[in-house]
């Protein structure tokens, strides 16, 4: 059987980028020094749930495109992602990588085959607490519950820093109705299943991220409710619960947190849970996504480097 082959796109879009600089085509020689071997577009891109973008058009552009996977770097200014080879010959595509080259520095890179693979070394079982989150190509363990998770092209592996955080904090949190935020590939959603939460809803603002999680469910034989919408604007009904997990970054945490103020019909605020867990978030950031919320008080906090996750619980 034939393998489909991929073209590597790298736009530049930083102070440096000058939008008028010609394509750079080195699909005939050899990968450069920095090449990728495609891995990291399922390893470190970026949330797509974070809703926040250093260039959001060129985001949107590249969404068009329905890439093979992508990924952001040098702070959102440097964007990545793979097309099948020849995709740029359709009349749409090529409209899109034109309008993405008025953008910036727009480098062309034929992978070389087998690539699109390389990632699964990468993608390796994760034990956190009581929970076994593994691919669909490695086995469960007996003594472990069993979150399987195929990312392709939604964030959520379970690898992140953010994610192990939410991951290990739900196992300490009173059971029932749970709401996850940018839910990604659904880990968080069937982790919390697992662990006894129910009836569980996960929302994400990205339809391949909602698309991959229902594939997930199958995997899992679990049925979690997964919502497309923003979670953060104010017009967008969200389910009650008890739990909300808001692992989307400082950002989309503090429009959220204008949700939380908000009365409806001169009554209480519309999301009041007991307990909020908001991850994303650099350390230093903490303080300020903790005070946006009035009436919770800071019962613990994970950090992991960089990374900062708090559990806010509600005021009686």
């Amino acid at each position: 059987m034939t393998r489909a082959r991929y073209t590597r796109y790298t736009l530049r879009l930083g102070p440096g980028a000058a939008a008028a600089e010609a394509v750079a085509d080195v699909s005939s020689g050899a990968p450069p020094d920095d090449d990728w071997s495609g891995t990291a577009a399922y390893e470190t891109r970026a949330d797509p749930a974070a809703l926040d973008y250093a260039h959001p058009e060129a985001v949107d552009i590249i969404r068009e495109l329905q890439p093979a996977g992508w990924q952001e770097a040098d702070g959102g200014d440097t964007l990545t992602f793979w097309l099948a080879e020849g995709a740029e010959a359709d009349e749409l595509a090529a409209s899109a990588l034109a309008r993405l080259g008025t953008l910036g520095a727009l480098a062309v890179t034929r992978e070389r085959p087998g690539w699109e693979d390389a990632w699964r070394r990468f993608h390796k079982p994760l034990v956190v607490g009581r929970l076994y989150v593994r691919p669909p190509w490695y086995p469960s363990r007996d003594d472990l519950l069993d979150v399987v998770v195929e990312a392709g092209r939604a964030f959520g592996t379970g690898g992140h820093a953010s994610t192990r955080q939410c991951l290990a904090e739900i196992q300490v949190i009173p059971r029932g109705p749970l709401l996850d935020l940018g839910s990604g590939s659904g880990v968080l959603s069937f982790a919390a299943l697992r662990l006894g939460f129910a009836p569980v809803c996960g929302v994400d603002i990205d339809p391949i991220a909602v698309h991959a999680a229902a594939g997930n469910a199958a995997l899992n034989g679990l049925a979690p409710r997964f919502l497309l919408g923003d979670a953060t604007a104010p017009g967008y009904a969200l389910p009650a619960a008890d739990t909300v997990v808001a692992n989307i970054a400082l950002k989309p945490i503090l429009r959220l947190a204008r949700r939380f103020a908000t009365c409806a019909d001169g009554g209480a605020p519309e999301l009041r849970p007991a307990h909020l867990l908001l991850a994303g978030l650099l350390v230093e950031q903490g303080e300020q996504a903790a005070a946006a919320f009035p009436g919770y008080v800071t019962a613990s906090r994970r950090e992991d480097g960089m990374w900062l996750m708090l559990h806010l619980t509600r005021v009686a």
